[in-house]
């Protein structure tokens, strides 16, 4: 059985979130994300980053995770990837504002993000290469695509529908994650139906499916070797609390009459 994703759901007031928990349940979802929005031009202040606390509660029969989306326009502020803050979020999305920016954060911060969110509801300023996808696949980097603005809007739908195409030929259908973006539970759509909306998007069915599961799933893996290892290749581990100063051997070791070479004793 699948286990569907949406990863981007706008972060609601408290009287909201059982009302999330119970449709998000319903329409078969297993692991929703709660997004905050935080532009770096104002949350960063004299090089301290205030940022929103995550205090939502947590769901048993539901997986939700903390995301925060940093919009950024200058190169100052990926430096703030860097901030222990931020290991307090789940999910970390970046919001590139231009071309320049984008080749920055993949080049220089790999490890310290998971998602790649441009405003596809406009035209994009750039148009994506492969000098970008590449570098994203090696390094489990996602970009997304955020349906609710086709819902809501028929001219953001013209622009969705573009970008989308663009997107999914660039990157072969493969290396990008379908959202809703929703801030009312009313955009909330169930997987199926937003499987049937990506075709729309020129999206096949494999890697539509593909982008509300498993590429989720990379999503959440990669997060926890962003919090839980250095630079996701050193982890630390805690020993037991027992004395382990004497180990008994299990093996007997002498010394081989012939080559006078340390052997092991199977007896």
């Amino acid at each position: 059985m699948e286990s569907f994703s949406d990863l981007n759901i706008l972060c609601p007031h408290s009287n909201q979130e059982h009302a999330y928990y119970r449709l998000c349940r319903k329409l078969g979802y297993k692991t929703i994300a709660f997004n905050h929005i935080v532009d770096m031009s104002k949350a960063l202040v004299k090089n301290q980053l205030k940022l929103p606390k995550c205090n939502l509660k947590r769901c048993d029969d539901l997986q939700v995770l903390h995301r925060i989306t940093l919009l950024c326009s200058d190169s100052s502020h990926l430096r703030a990837l860097k901030n222990q803050q931020l290991k307090n979020y789940d999910i970390i999305a970046l919001c590139p504002k231009s071309e320049d920016l984008l080749s920055q954060s993949i080049t220089n911060f790999p490890n310290s993000f998971q998602i790649i969110t441009l405003d596809l509801n406009q035209k994009l300023p750039f148009r994506l290469k492969h000098t970008h996808l590449h570098p994203c696949k090696l390094n489990h980097l996602v970009f997304e695509i955020c349906y609710v603005s086709a819902i809501k809007d028929s001219s953001s739908c013209r622009n969705i529908v573009s970008n989308s195409k663009d997107l999914n030929w660039s990157s072969r259908g493969r290396g990008f994650i379908i959202s809703s973006g929703a801030e009312d539970p009313l955009f909330l759509r169930g997987p199926y139906d937003v499987i049937n909306l990506a075709t729309l998007f020129g999206i096949d069915f494999k890697s539509a499916k593909a982008a509300i599961s498993t590429n989720c799933e990379i999503v959440f893996l990669k997060g926890l070797t962003r919090t839980q290892t250095f630079n996701g290749i050193l982890q630390k581990c805690e020993l037991p609390s027992t004395d382990c100063s004497i180990i008994p051997l299990p093996k007997q070791i002498f010394l081989s009459e012939k080559s006078e070479e340390p052997c092991l004793s199977m007896a």
